[in-house]
């Protein structure tokens, strides 16, 4: 654990310092929860096919209907 020094931080009154955030239902805000497992890339290789044309624009009759025409 590191410990930082802090210029009149003596100067602040004991009643208004805290040492988490607190929500308005009481509960401590700030909880401490494990590290997530690191991303792996390529679990799912060979199992999952893109077409061709994933990235080709959409016919006008679907804009239209995205857009409510």
């Amino acid at each position: 654990m590191q410990k930082a020094n802090v210029p009149g931080a003596s100067a602040i009154d004991p009643a208004h310092r805290t040492d988490g955030s607190i929500r308005s239902d009481g509960e401590p805000a700030d909880q401490s929860a494990p590290a997530s497992l690191p991303v792996r890339f390529g679990v799912l290789q060979g199992q999952v096919r893109i077409a061709d044309d994933f990235d080709a624009p959409l016919p006008e009759y679907l804009l239209d209907a995205f857009e409510g025409r």
